[in-house]
């Protein structure tokens, strides 16, 4: 008797897409329509070694246009992985609905032997003529979808040609209503004030700090479902977009002009034109990372945490392009310095070490198996690694930004090292590109790959601090401690010691012991008490050291050379600064940061 061959299993993953928000709250609705109708048709196939997933892939409110889905980032991910066997979709255009993207993903998906199944549309991508029947499939729902797009658009320009809106919330200082908009007084009362202080002062934080000031809030409106709204503060954003809305002068603005509205203005001409002067003149700004050709700009962190922004200075007419680390303020008050690199020294590390990465084969081979590739793949790739190091170092500087851009991921710059953590996904891309056009990346498709490699190159690459912080801070009159008379003596014997050995440089420790009038080896803890940090000798002789500290723990124990290892070991609190909630608008910050 023969025994039929047990079908191997093959695991199954249920996308499911919904374009809007609509009913995703109900129990049923077309999500769960098409998992039950998908996970139906799996369970009729088990004898072909189906076996659905419990994981569920659910894109809510997500349009088919892109691939920025956080459930379809997950689908991916988990195929990257080797955790899934089939896709199984109700409709094709429930996974995307462009055919570019839909390219990209089937070559994903035959790198990784996953089959793809639509329930609705009866296909087989294994054979050429099924590739044929999806192409077209795509190629009409993409149709479909821009003739959406363009039928909204057309009534979207119809609408502002004939000077009515085309739909959301009115704009502050109006109120919707059948008719149109309405002025609404009291925040029409607002609007005009904008427009004045800032015809006066010239300044959009000065604007906004009046009004901060001044208590303005918008007035309470109620929705069509009567759900109340408004009655807040009046943001940054506001008074911002207050300035350069045509809606006031009575326009409405379109794609690439303005028409005259039905609503009634809030401003005059003449002080609408002069405000928009005002404008233009403010948009002229100092030559920042985008006029120059700094690529790192954007990918740069410090070993802490902070971003690193490209700063511009001029002095005797030459300028100065540094990478600086933001001053955040949980850093300054644990006085951490800011790091400054030379951008143009900077670029140059970073480029030749990704050159060098490039065309080491033993470390390109390492950095590619991130993507699980092995043998004859791995190694064509790893052949081409000296070329494209060659066209790296030949590609122009204006180029090599958008490059930086797609094959690196992050760099973290410290001290005394430069990490640059790979996006691989672009990486291999990079190795197999071909064409005499510039490199460019596909954001799209990095939801698709979570693969990184790290490359840490040992270099000094943050300039040296010129203004080290010192931790001295002036007695306190409210202070009432006494000095401990016996920490204080040692201090000053250490102190003793140390000029002993600076104005004795031809006796040895034991001769210097004895002048001293003690043992050698208490003479030499008495000169290591001299290394320890200037808060900590200031905190004896205010006597506002720990209750613990005294002087026989503090002659006994070996002393540290770090400051900070020196402050945890005697119990000393960090040393910390309070950081006055200064008035920053005139950086555009705003105060509610402080509060």
């Amino acid at each position: 008797m023969t025994m039929e061959p047990i079908a191997p299993a093959r695991r199954c993953a249920i996308y499911t897409r919904k374009s809007t928000n609509k009913r995703l709250e109900h129990d049923v609705n077309s999500l769960v329509t098409q998992r039950e109708i998908s996970s139906a048709y799996i369970k009729s196939q088990q004898y072909k070694g189906w076996v659905e997933l419990p994981y569920r892939y659910d894109d809510g409110g997500h349009s088919g246009s892109g691939l920025e889905r956080p459930a379809l980032a997950r689908l991916m991910q988990d195929i990257e992985a080797g955790e899934i066997d089939m896709v199984v979709v109700y409709k094709i255009d429930r996974l995307t609905r462009s055919l570019a993207d839909f390219v990209r993903l089937i070559e994903i998906f035959d790198r990784r032997n996953i089959a793809l199944v639509s329930i609705s549309q009866a296909f087989d991508t294994s054979d050429s003529m099924g590739r044929m029947i999806l192409n077209v499939l795509l190629t009409f729902s993409q149709f479909e979808r821009e003739l959406i797009a363009e039928r909204v658009r057309d009534s979207i320009r119809t609408r502002k040609r004939h000077g009515k809106m085309h739909g959301g919330l009115p704009p502050f200082g109006y109120i919707a209503t059948p008719d149109g908009l309405k002025i609404d007084n009291s925040e029409a009362e607002i609007v005009k004030f904008i427009f004045d202080e800032f015809l006066r002062t010239k300044r959009y934080t000065q604007v906004m700090t009046t009004v901060r000031e001044r208590g303005l809030c918008s007035s309470v409106k109620y929705s069509p479902r009567g759900q109340p709204r408004g009655g807040t503060p009046i943001s940054p954003s506001t008074v911002y977009g207050i300035v350069q809305n045509p809606m006031y002068v009575g326009e409405i603005r379109g794609h690439d002009r303005t028409y005259p509205g039905k609503h009634e203005p809030l401003i005059a001409r003449e002080i609408w034109d002069e405000a928009q002067q005002i404008c233009q003149e403010r948009k002229k700004r100092k030559p920042n990372n985008r006029d120059t050709d700094h690529f790192l700009a954007g990918l740069l962190w410090d070993d802490l945490g902070r971003h690193m922004r490209l700063d511009l200075n001029w002095h005797c007419g030459k300028s100065y392009k540094t990478y600086v680390s933001s001053n955040a303020i949980w850093s300054q008050k644990q006085f951490l310095r800011q790091y400054r690199s030379n951008a143009d020294e900077l670029d140059a590390v970073v480029l030749a070490s990704v050159a060098e990465l490039l065309s080491d084969r033993i470390k390109l081979r390492m950095a590619l198996r991130c993507l699980g590739l092995f043998g004859e793949e791995l190694d064509r790739l790893a052949e081409k690694g000296v070329a494209t190091s060659d066209r790296l170092v030949a590609t122009p500087k204006p180029h090599l930004k958008e490059l930086f851009q797609a094959i690196v991921h992050r760099i973290e710059l410290g001290e005394d090292q430069v990490a640059i953590e790979f996006r691989m996904l672009e990486v291999r891309r990079y190795l197999e590109w071909n064409s005499e056009m510039s490199f460019r990346g596909r954001p799209a498709d990095w939801p698709c790959s979570d693969a990184r490699y790290e490359h840490v190159v040992s270099v000094k690459a943050i300039t040296a601090e010129r203004w080290p912080s010192l931790h001295i801070n002036p007695r306190k009159v409210s202070c009432t401690s006494t000095p401990d008379r016996k920490l204080v003596d040692l201090i000053r014997s250490a102190r003793k010691a140390q000029r002993l050995v600076e104005e004795n440089r031809e006796l040895d420790l034991e001769a210097l012991a004895k002048i001293q009038g003690c043992r050698t080896a208490q003479f030499a803890r008495l000169v290591r008490l001299n290394y320890l940090a200037p808060d900590i000798i200031t905190a004896v002789f205010d006597g506002t050291q720990p209750p613990a500290l005294n002087r026989k723990v503090l002659l006994n124990s070996n002393v540290p050379t770090d400051w900070a290892v020196q402050r945890r070991l005697y119990g000393f609190p960090p040393p910390e600064r309070a950081i006055d909630p200064r008035n920053l608008f005139g950086r555009g910050m705003w105060p509610s940061a402080f509060k």
